[in-house]
């Protein structure tokens, strides 16, 4: 399962460093971004919400960002993203979540179009695991060529600046995975 964000974080590296305002550089304190985003306008930039029932990490996770996580248009004309990664956790702890959405238009009443992943522990490290639902999107849109793996729906409120994200599924190991992710800042590509 370690593929998943292996190629999400590649992908969101590129894409901030393109932006000219990225730092990529990975930070060692705890709490800190593993791929530095651009600063927002001070205070949270994003704050996530999420419950997972089931397999080791079932629990209550929160989680605040200063930096901004929530893009959109980055993973493609119409996309809405997510890219929140922590160093420095221990591997029962919540340290990513990893989101595409390949139309945000479409989500807006909610579609069944996403790819999720939702990390524990060190990134890239041993003791590193992960939940993933992919219902059929990748960083070129929707796509039938994917390995699908779980099922849910997934709804984009963009209000230009801000947004919010609401999700709830299931994994291919029947590990539910249900929250929000509050845009209080985004980051608009196109």
């Amino acid at each position: 399962m370690r593929h998943s964000v292996k190629l999400l974080l590649p992908a969101a590296i590129l894409a901030l460093a393109g932006c000219g305002k990225g730092d990529t550089g990975a930070k060692s304190a705890e709490g800190e971004s593993a791929v530095q985003a651009p600063q927002g306008t001070g205070g949270t930039a994003t704050t996530i919400h999420l419950v997972v029932d089931g397999g080791p990490h079932a629990g209550t996770y929160d989680a605040k960002s200063s930096a901004l996580t929530c893009t959109y248009g980055f993973a493609g004309k119409g996309s809405w993203g997510n890219q929140y990664s922590v160093m420095g956790k221990p591997a029962s702890e919540f340290s990513s979540l990893q989101l595409i959405v390949p139309d945000a238009k479409d989500a807006a009443d909610g579609t069944d179009k996403f790819m999720m992943t939702v990390g524990f522990g060190e990134l890239m490290k041993p003791s590193w695991s992960e939940h993933t639902i992919n219902t059929g999107a990748s960083l070129h849109g929707v796509s039938d060529d994917v390995k699908k793996e779980g099922t849910g729906t997934i709804t984009v409120e963009d209000k230009g600046k801000t947004g919010k994200v609401s999700f709830k599924g299931k994994t291919k190991d029947n590990v539910g995975l249900e929250g929000t992710i509050d845009c209080h800042q985004l980051m608009r590509g196109e």
